[in-house]
């Protein structure tokens, strides 16, 4: 049973409203008017071989002043990365899986156009047959063009023409060394992706920052690495942080042999990605990163930390007591 609440801020906590629908939720994206919840059902371990994973999608309507109501429910072959794999444009719902095998050589990936049929959501257009063998990494939608990331030896970043939703078409890839498992936007027509290096046979070799110039033909136009490191912002977005008035760019890192991590701040330009310094925490991982006013405050378990956002000059560090 999946419980759905809204809560009224500006009136109060008294009465969350609460739905409930009969389905299985795993991952959620919503944009305000809507919301969508996806879930995979489990399979038979004797059907696992045979049966094609399918992810069931629902949406839920969220009216002005009143309780979400349950509109339509559809699905899709393949399983979903995240809810950055979801996206919801002039009613239409886009939504890019990897269906996988028992055979590895036999799995791809597609991006799906859903649309609202009464109580269904049908599929409408489909492109298909994006990184045979492998699998998603990435997802990020921008209005009608889509950016696909898909790896196992090299990473092909796809990039979609979604704005006919019935012929969603690939009009270009870029195939790399590394792979991208987080894609932000970033000014003048830049993709940020936050991934990891790795060598021609695909075996991973440390933590890349690159940046793409994908206002035409998409090319790599710069990359940051740093080897045998990792970064949380690979699977949770909310630990990456940019900010566009200045380019500072924010992301916790760990190295070997580090048992806490730091923050490792870039400078993202047009023209490139640089290192502009660390903000260690005493014991303790960064989790989260903010800009206020000319402050760059980041958090971990054992407290929070402030430095300049300029300079990255210590200014105060606030344990938790």
């Amino acid at each position: 049973m999946l419980s759905v609440l809204t809560l009224d801020l500006a009136g109060g906590l008294a009465d969350p409203r609460p739905v409930g629908i009969a389905v299985d939720g795993s991952t959620v994206y919503g944009t305000g008017k809507n919301l969508y919840v996806t879930g995979t059902a489990p399979r038979p371990y004797a059907e696992r071989a045979a049966a094609v994973e399918r992810t069931d999608v629902h949406k839920i309507t969220l009216p002005p002043g009143g309780p979400p109501e349950f509109a339509a429910s559809g699905s899709v072959p393949g399983r979903l990365l995240n809810q950055y794999a979801m996206s919801e444009h002039d009613g239409n719902l886009r939504v890019a899986t990897t269906t996988r095998a028992a055979d590895a050589r036999a799995s791809s990936s597609a991006l799906r156009v859903l649309r609202q049929n009464g109580p269904r959501l049908d599929e409408i257009g489909r492109a298909d047959g994006l990184g045979k063998t492998e699998r998603i990494y990435a997802v990020r939608f921008t209005g009608t063009t889509a950016y696909v990331v898909t790896f196992r030896r090299t990473d092909p970043l796809y990039v979609l023409d979604l704005a006919d939703p019935r012929r969603p078409r690939v009009t270009d890839e870029l195939k790399i060394t590394g792979y991208s498992a987080y894609l932000h936007p970033v000014a003048d027509g830049r993709l940020l992706g936050v991934g990891r290096d790795a060598d021609a046979s695909g075996r991973v070799e440390g933590l890349q920052v690159s940046l793409f110039d994908v206002a035409g033909k998409p090319r790599r136009i710069d990359a940051y690495t740093l080897p045998g490191a990792g970064s949380d912002a690979e699977f949770d977005p909310h630990a990456f942080l940019y900010w566009a008035r200045t380019g500072l760019t924010v992301l916790p890192v760990r190295e070997p042999g580090d048992a806490a991590g730091e923050a490792l701040v870039l400078k993202v330009t047009r023209d490139g990605v640089a290192k502009a310094g660390r903000v260690a925490h005493p014991g303790a991982s960064v989790r989260r990163s903010l800009v206020l006013g000319d402050t760059l405050w980041t958090f971990s378990d054992e407290g929070a930390r402030a430095s300049d956002a300029a300079t990255l000059a210590d200014r105060a560090w606030l344990p938790y007591d």
